[in-house]
């Protein structure tokens, strides 16, 4: 499989707007992986998590063709993860796709608020279909088996995260190869965590909230690295992953203590994290 992260950052940026703070100014000084734009990510260039503001621009820099992505995995309704204004874009005058070509849009019901409204005009209805799910809902998206699994973080955004299953790929266990995007959440819930042990789930590439980096948590609804390794811990623990399973910070905002890439890059190492930089392509 093939996962690329196109956005790494909050809501904010890195460097945030109209900002700076030292975090920002180093980010912008340094360039290339210090800049973060927000959070996208997309599986095998077909299947999209996410629809922010920057998608444009992901696809740009990523010389990615948006008409190759077949469905849309939306993780809640927050401007920095769902920019509905963009999909009006697809639509005849407004793009030129090949003939036969649709979108599959899924989402809970408070992403489906701002979809619908761009996806509904009698020109676009060939074109996208928005399908709403719900927290513990496994769906299908393309090839790929989805599950909803509820976030810990603002309810009026409708938050989800995904765990999303390849059936067409093995991992050594001779398991379909998994990925847990869990953004932007708090430390797990309890009823997830069941779900996973009653599920016997095995993941293979995990990306974890780590919006406050080395800052104590502040607030519930994200996580740091501090959470990050509390989360591989019980996994570990559980089976839920092991030595070969590929773990991820990801989803930054520059008022994290040392997120500056080259500053944090070598603190999540010394707990056997990766780091997110935007573009980054990992192949398992």
């Amino acid at each position: 499989m093939k996962f690329r992260f196109l956005g790494t950052a909050a809501a904010e940026g890195i460097p945030a707007l109209w900002c700076r703070c030292e975090r920002c100014v180093r980010s912008r000084t340094l360039g290339g992986r210090a800049v973060r734009t927000r959070s996208q990510a997309i599986v095998d260039d077909t299947l999209l998590i996410d629809f922010p503001s920057d998608t444009y621009k992901h696809f740009l820099d990523n010389r990615l063709d948006l008409t190759a992505v077949t469905d849309c995995i939306i993780t809640h309704s927050h401007s920095d993860h769902l920019y509905a204004t963009d999909l009006s874009m697809l639509a005849p005058g407004f793009s030129h796709v090949q003939e036969g070509y649709h979108l599959s849009i899924f989402g809970t019901d408070k992403v489906g608020e701002k979809v619908l409204p761009a996806i509904t005009a009698p020109e676009r209805q060939n074109l996208a279909h928005f399908t709403e799910i719900h927290p513990f809902e496994t769906f299908s998206a393309g090839k790929y088996t989805v599950t909803a699994l509820p976030s810990i973080h603002d309810p009026n955004a409708g938050p989800v995260f995904y765990m999303i299953e390849n059936p067409t790929e093995k991992n050594k266990n001779g398991q379909p190869k998994t990925i847990l995007y869990a953004h932007d959440t708090h430390y797990f819930r309890d009823d997830v965590w069941e779900y996973f042990s009653s599920h016997k789930v095995h993941f293979d590439l995990v990306s974890l909230d780590c919006t406050n980096a080395c800052l104590p948590l502040t607030y519930v609804g994200h996580m740091g690295l501090h959470e990050n390794v509390l989360v591989r811990e019980r996994m570990y623990a559980c089976g839920f992953a092991d030595e070969d399973t590929l773990f991820f910070c990801n989803h930054f905002s520059h008022n994290g203590i040392s997120v500056v890439y080259d500053d944090f890059v070598l603190l999540a190492a010394k707990e056997g994290f990766s780091v997110s930089y935007d573009g980054m392509i990992v192949e398992f």
